[in-house]
């Protein structure tokens, strides 16, 4: 998780070299899987760790401009060499439309807080909440009408 953080702050630095790190990092442990010094279980976690940590910084993270962080910079394939950046492309963008498709349904799913729309809006509404709001109302102006005589 720490390398896609320290690729993408040292990218934006301009620093040569640490801009790759999470592709050394993916290259060590596929050679160290490829000559048995480790188990393919570390292979996956590495990976895993890659992915998870690049979703969490491009879609999650917290900034002052609202979640995630959209630019060029934090693109996946901007962590692999311009040479390889075409066929990791191919990948990260059938991720990012996974977790799109995630983020959507999610979203559709808030609930919208009615007193923040405006009157105007046309509300469709199941009869019960409908009646409920008819009986609000009408207590609403029950008050209004006390406090203006």
């Amino acid at each position: 998780g720490i390398n896609a953080e320290y690729g993408k702050q040292w990218y934006q630095r301009r620093v040569r070299g640490v801009r790759h790190l999470p592709l050394g990092v993916f290259l060590l442990a596929l050679l160290l899987a490829v000559l048995r010094v480790t188990s393919t279980r570390f292979l996956t976690v590495t990976v895993g760790g890659l992915a998870t940590s690049w979703i969490y910084l491009r879609y999650f993270q917290l900034r002052d401009t609202g979640r995630g962080d959209f630019s060029e910079a934090l693109s996946f394939a901007s962590f692999f060499p311009e040479s390889a950046q075409p066929h990791v492309l191919k990948y990260s963008t059938a991720v990012s439309s996974v977790v799109d498709g995630m983020l959507q349904k999610r979203r559709a799913t808030k609930t919208v807080d009615l007193m923040s729309l405006s009157p105007n809006v046309n509300i469709i509404a199941d009869p019960v909440t409908e009646r409920r709001r008819q009986i609000a109302l009408q207590a609403l102006n029950e008050r209004l009408q006390k406090l203006m005589m």
